[in-house]
């Protein structure tokens, strides 16, 4: 049997590795959430900005430069012309086909759907 100090510095160790995880900017849920999700959530507060490409998509660019692009579940009537959204979650993640979004000043609510690692296009 361990010792109480070995239990406490393989404890620490565990701890370290599970934090290391935490600064993932997207994870992957592998039982999914439902609804024909990929299980791709984006961490919150690793979202360093967001474009609107039409009312359709809209691509959320991680703090790493990694961005990721979310093709709405539907259109979303005036979120491009309004040029703003707002999301409020009550976890510290955004998941794909799992949140709503709210257009700043038209108030529409639009569904999000899924996340996937986005590329830009090439340039002619």
């Amino acid at each position: 049997m361990k010792s109480s100090r070995e239990m406490m510095v393989l404890l620490g160790v565990a701890m370290l590795a599970l934090a290391g995880c935490a600064d993932d900017t997207a994870t992957t849920d592998a039982g999914g959430t439902g609804g024909g999700s990929n299980g791709v959530c984006l961490q919150a507060s690793q979202i360093d900005h967001t474009a609107i490409l039409d009312d359709s998509t809209i691509v959320f660019y991680m703090r790493t430069g990694k961005p990721y692009v979310n093709k709405l579940r539907i259109p979303c009537s005036s979120l491009k012309i309004e040029d703003g959204f707002a999301y409020e979650t009550d976890s510290s993640e955004i998941c794909s086909a799992s949140q709503t979004i709210r257009v700043l000043r038209s108030g529409n609510f639009c569904e999000l759907g899924q996340f996937t690692p986005y590329e830009a296009p090439a340039k002619p």
